[in-house]
């Protein structure tokens, strides 16, 4: 299993690396779909009603975001086609690192706790709530990654 490097400052290096603040919330948004698609028990019915009241309460700034990587991605890209390749590609990634099958309880559990926290109190700044709550979902990750390395050396002695 491909488990993300440490970079030289000890901060693994995986896809929500060094994002700027758009590219924070469009992650953050792909983070709290995969949730909303992927745990369906029961007890975690608040993250599909917190993302959809996130959907529709920040629509404006999700669709101003998600117009704007359009750009970044044709504009590196040099071609609306080739653009439209890229970010699929990008994007395919950050669903899979969310939806890591190993990490899915913890996983759901942080985006439940996500969900709840915007159910009970909506914020004005949305790109603040994603930042933070983006670092919650990597500390789920963060965790995994910990405890497989920690196995890998265990079962290797």
């Amino acid at each position: 299993m491909y488990i993300p490097p440490l970079g030289p400052d000890g901060t693994r290096q995986t896809v929500n690396s060094d994002l700027d603040p758009e590219e924070v919330l469009w992650h953050f948004r792909s983070g709290w779909n995969v949730a909303a698609l992927n745990c369906q028990d029961p007890q975690y019915q608040p993250i599909v009603d917190g993302y959809g009241l996130f959907l529709k309460r920040y629509a404006k700034r999700l669709s101003a975001v998600n117009a704007d990587m359009d750009k970044r991605f044709r504009k590196e890209t040099g071609s609306r086609s080739s653009g439209i390749k890229a970010r699929e590609e990008h994007m395919t990634q950050v669903y899979n690192y969310f939806a890591l099958p190993a990490a899915r309880n913890d996983f759901c559990t942080a985006a439940l706790a996500v969900a709840n926290d915007l159910l009970l109190s909506p914020p004005d700044d949305v790109g603040q709530f994603a930042n933070a709550n983006l670092v919650r979902y990597e500390g789920v990750f963060e965790n995994f990654f910990r405890d497989y390395e920690k196995y890998r050396v265990e079962s290797a002695a």
